[in-house]
């Protein structure tokens, strides 16, 4: 089994009860990062999430070894569940609240019972509301949330991103907050509830959507690949795609940098983007503006690959990203100076998982272990008696 000797962790000390479904999963997983002790509290034969595709019975669903690494795992049947809650600080719930309720998870009966607890109730509409109790998918959620509308071609339907990417979005806001209480929590002594809507938190992840609307009256669609304006949108390049941004509305900042790049590379055609029309927003955001940048820019690109592109555009402060593939990213210099990919064993094997999205100085915040085997730290009630 695959360990990692790793410093004590900022949240060392920190029990957390993890009663998720896979909508609330990866919140435990980013606070077992951070240090603290996350007890998965499963039903006989585990959560639905570990044998899921693409694994199935064959073995632990990837996605459940990715939110479950470093996590513990105890049988319901096994633990007295309010004596377990009395030696925690924060519990993890994502289920809607009629089924809290069924449960005795809801919020109003935990609170009453121990006070001094952190409550994330992560959920897909909230505690409150019409939709409250409404099924959900990651797709609806999406949907609900906008961020299906952006993505995909305006000429056809939304297409949802690979994944399950409302897990992940739930699961950084839910850790957020659950830092935000558990300070409050050691500063006051004080418990709460976080009520987290994973429909408000995909809202809270549109890019500047809102901002076009507050700022310009503009509703964001769908763009595919096309740029939203001149110099702004994915390009064509010798290995694959780049994305630029000269400028998002107003004047294009970047635009003189690109310009200069160009024309030190020998691109004298670029010397026809010095005309005032390109500080126009209306000219670069025509079809044939947009057209006019594209033949100039690729026909620049198409020689040279999306790293050195990026490596010559960052240099010149110019805001320029290589599209990257899986393959990419596994052999990325910056990645792996950042030890960002970490190996944990799943099922025997070890396997490459990406780590946590943040870095602490002093301390190595990472998964400690792979995914739990179902029921490892159980210990069978003995009759009478309560663990």
């Amino acid at each position: 089994m695959t360990n990692h000797a790793i410093a004590v962790g900022p949240l060392h000390g920190v029990r957390v009860v993890d009663l998720t479904t896979g909508l609330g999963a990866y919140t435990g997983r980013l606070l077992s990062d951070l240090g603290a002790e996350v007890i998965r509290v499963e039903p006989e034969g585990g959560v639905q999430e570990r044998r899921q595709p693409p694994h199935g019975d064959s073995g632990l669903s990837l996605a459940f070894a990715f939110t479950e690494a470093g996590k513990r795992s105890v049988l319901d049947d096994d633990i007295d569940l309010e004596g377990l809650l009395g030696t925690a600080q924060i519990l993890l719930t994502s289920d809607g609240p009629a089924t809290l309720r069924a449960r005795g998870l809801h919020p109003d009966d935990v609170t009453g019972r121990h006070p001094g607890l952190v409550h994330v109730s992560i959920s897909p509409y909230g505690l409150t509301g019409p939709y409250a109790d409404r099924p959900a998918s990651d797709l609806t959620l999406l949907a609900a949330g906008g961020l299906l509308a952006l993505a995909g071609d305006p000429d056809r339907e939304p297409v949802r991103a690979w994944g399950n990417q409302t897990t992940i979005i739930g699961g950084v806001h839910g850790a957020a907050a659950a830092l935000i209480a558990l300070h409050s929590l050691e500063t006051t002594g004080r418990g709460q509830v976080v009520d987290l809507s994973v429909q408000e938190a995909v809202a809270h992840s549109l890019e500047n959507a809102a901002q076009y609307l507050d700022l310009e009256g503009i509703v964001r669609s769908r763009v595919g690949a096309g740029p939203v304006e001149s110099g702004t949108g994915l390009f064509r390049c010798a290995d694959g795609w780049i994305y630029l941004v000269g400028g998002l509305g107003g004047r294009p900042l970047a635009w003189s940098a690109i310009v200069d790049w160009l024309l030190d590379n020998g691109v004298t055609e670029a010397d026809a983007l010095r005309g005032e029309e390109w500080q126009e927003r209306s000219w670069r955001r025509s079809t044939e503006g947009s057209a006019a940048f594209r033949k100039i820019f690729e026909g620049f690109a198409r020689t040279r690959t999306k790293v050195g592109l990026y490596e010559a555009g960052q240099s010149r402060g110019i805001s320029i990203a290589p599209v990257s593939t899986p393959a990419d990213l596994l052999e990325s210099p910056q990645l792996a100076a950042r030890h960002f990919f970490r190996t944990i064993d799943v099922d025997g094997q070890d396997l490459r998982f990406p780590g946590s999205p943040y870095r602490f100085t002093g301390a190595t915040v990472a998964p400690r272990c792979g995914p739990p085997a179902l029921g490892e730290m159980s210990e069978p009630k003995s009759e009478g008696n309560n663990p």
